[in-house]
């Protein structure tokens, strides 16, 4: 048997992820949403594609916000503190890199390029979302 105890368990899940197993076949249900929505034959047009995105990016907004809700419900006062203050730096960064995709898109010119802005605007909030939901796992196995 292993004996690294809570801190060896910890020390996996951050190598792993952050409780989010690298071998999980299942993918996260905003993901088999998206997935879904691009399968169906609306989802192959530009304007089916983009509504796909849209949905996808709205998705992971809602879980960012749940995510983020529950870390600073289980933090003390002067963490929520830097969390907020990190949030809002991020929220700047992201509406910051938006508009630097957005200008790109235009430079670039074609529909094919509004998918893609829409698919990294999306992927934006879902990787904030991995990030906060890790920090929350962390939380989640120390408090075991």
């Amino acid at each position: 048997a292993w004996e690294g105890g809570m801190r060896g368990w910890l020390w996996v899940a951050v190598i792993c992820g952050f409780g989010t197993p690298l071998w999980a076949d299942t993918p996260h249900p905003v993901e088999a949403g998206l997935n879904a929505c691009l399968d169906r034959p609306e989802g192959t047009t530009t304007h089916g594609m983009l509504q796909c995105m849209d949905a996808a990016r709205a998705g992971w907004d809602l879980e960012l916000n749940r995510t983020y809700a529950e870390l600073r419900s289980r933090l003390e006062p002067a963490a929520q503190a830097r969390l907020r203050t990190a949030q809002r730096q991020w929220l700047a960064f992201r509406d910051a890199e938006i508009a630097a995709l957005e200008d790109i898109q235009t430079q670039a010119g074609g529909t094919m390029y509004q998918v893609m802005v829409a698919e990294r605007v999306a992927a934006l909030t879902r990787d904030r979302y991995v990030q906060l939901e890790a920090s929350l796992e962390i939380l989640r196995i120390a408090a075991q």
